[in-house]
């Protein structure tokens, strides 16, 4: 090969060691190269000296350095301690997990509590007594891991360790491991840990469910209420089409029944198809087709899985209304445009002495994430509260509902309409809602009657006396806004 400049095999090797230089080098340095026994590839080093007598010493001694590890499933290879492959592995789930949430979450429980610990080490050295030291000395100890705001629960830990398992599994897969780690759970090996003061073992409680009036005054507010204003007008416009789409988002979840993730905020315009309804030719509903979200999963040789959902009658007129005010607004309505795309608001750069300092706004139109979302309704509380108090709107209970009001929570009350007011059945709520009907079973009936005998045929539920028809021309007309440039 070109890239090799006088290679020499070594004697008593078997032709797996060779010294060499590199094409185009001046100094003349030898570099030996060692075949790996049970595995592709092989080990380089740099022998440090232009000598060929003694690159040859080097080259043997570094030769038993590598069977000797090999018979201990140590890999020696550049590159292989904990901090570079942990970027790596970072990289690789960018491209295959579909979600952002779990990514992000997956980078701050790497970044500061298993990169300062394990960050120097070999992977092929990490075992379950490894990861035990860790556990009881470096992640249960705040003063040596000062992130730790709160005492971990169990769950939290075998999250982590379950993160950690995937991340091993991958490095053996790449071939920087000779043997898998076989690493049991942590929440099945409680006698692990040394100090158990150190861990909130209460298991997570079932989230409340909050009522169709909790979501009707957020609703209601997004809504109806004037936007805040500041004197600048470009934060005015950032307030007003953060508000609204909050407003959407909320309808979105309730009349599709979905999840609010990924699975929802990740969608373009493409993603949406207009139905007319088999039982009233004059009425139509949305049909919703998703690839995102931890629901879905690649088959076998058949691409992505596709999840699809329904909407209600009503909420034709509430996706024109987002559509004009987006094109009102200057963001973009194309088939690979997304429906909640981030704002057009000046990026915080840095503080100095108490003043803001802003750079201006990229121009990319990103999809906006779930934890933001759930931020935007945390800093709402407050508002929608004072809001309820001054239209006598507020109970305790209402109160109460409003503090732990989520995006989480809409997709609760929609189900618990279905359940209750619907011709529904639990199959065919578990249908339109794409999960099971054990889950209904299991967390949606006690909030509800189950319906016995009743079962509509087609989607969406059947019309109401007070649905909005939209006539031909009015569907002809969304669909250019939203359709036009879809091949």
């Amino acid at each position: 090969m070109a890239y090799y400049k006088n290679l020499i095999p070594v004697n008593d090797t078997g032709g797996t060691v060779y010294i060499h230089q590199l094409e185009g080098s001046t100094k003349g340095t030898f570099y030996v190269r060692v075949k790996r026994e049970n595995a592709k590839g092989y080990f380089r080093k740099s022998l440090r000296t232009t000598d060929e007598s003694q690159a040859r010493i080097r080259a043997l001694k570094y030769w038993l350095q590598v069977r000797e590890a090999e018979e201990q499933n140590v890999v020696l290879a550049p590159r292989n301690n904990f901090r570079s492959l942990m970027k790596d592995w970072f990289k690789h789930r960018e491209k295959t997990s579909p979600s952002l949430t779990a990514r992000r979450a997956i980078i701050y429980q790497f970044q500061n509590y298993y990169e300062p610990y394990f960050g120097s080490y070999n992977v092929a050295n990490i075992t379950e007594r490894s990861y035990i030291q860790y556990l009881n000395h470096h992640r249960l100890i705040k003063a040596k891991c000062p992130n730790m705001r709160k005492r971990p629960t169990i769950r939290t830990l075998a999250v982590e360790q379950q993160n950690l398992r995937s991340f091993l599994q991958w490095c053996f897969q790449e071939g920087k491991m000779r043997t898998r780690v076989d690493m049991r759970n942590v929440q099945k090996n409680e006698h692990w840990i040394q100090n158990p003061e150190l861990v909130d073992w209460d298991k997570p409680q079932r989230r409340e469910m909050v009522s169709m009036d909790t979501y009707d005054i957020f609703r209601r507010y997004l809504r109806y209420v004037p936007n805040m204003r500041s004197r600048d007008t470009y934060e005015s416009s950032y307030h007003a089409v953060s508000r609204r789409r909050m407003h959407f988002y909320l309808l979105s979840i309730y009349n599709f029944t979905c999840r609010a993730g990924e699975e929802l905020l990740n969608l373009q315009f493409k993603d949406f198809d207009i139905v007319q309804a088999e039982i009233d030719d004059s009425a139509y509903y949305m049909r919703m087709t998703t690839t995102h979200g931890k629901k879905v999963k690649k088959r076998r040789g058949s691409g992505p899985r596709q999840l699809v959902y329904y909407s209600d009658y009503a909420y034709l007129g509430y996706f024109k209304s987002w559509v004009e005010f987006l094109q009102e607004n200057g963001y973009p309505t194309a088939p690979d445009s997304y429906v909640f795309p981030t704002t057009k608001r000046k990026t915080k750069s840095s503080y100095h002495k108490g003043y803001k300092s802003y750079i201006e706004w990229d121009g990319s139109y990103k999809p906006f994430d779930s934890q933001s979302a759930a931020r935007q309704l945390r800093d709402l509380r407050p508002k929608v509260k004072a809001w309820a108090k001054k239209n006598k709107r507020l109970t305790a209970r209402i109160a109460a509902e409003i503090d732990m009001f989520s995006p989480y929570s809409v997709r609760h009350v929609a189900i618990k309409q279905l359940i209750t007011t619907s011709e529904y059945d639990f199959h065919r709520v578990a249908e339109r809602c794409n999960t099971s009907v054990s889950m209904i079973e299991n967390f949606y009936y006690m909030y509800g009657d189950k319906p016995e005998g009743r079962l509509v045929s087609k989607h969406p539920t059947p019309l109401s006396s007070n649905t909005r028809k939209f006539d031909d021309s009015e569907v002809s007309d969304l669909i250019n806004l939203i359709q036009a440039k879809r091949k």
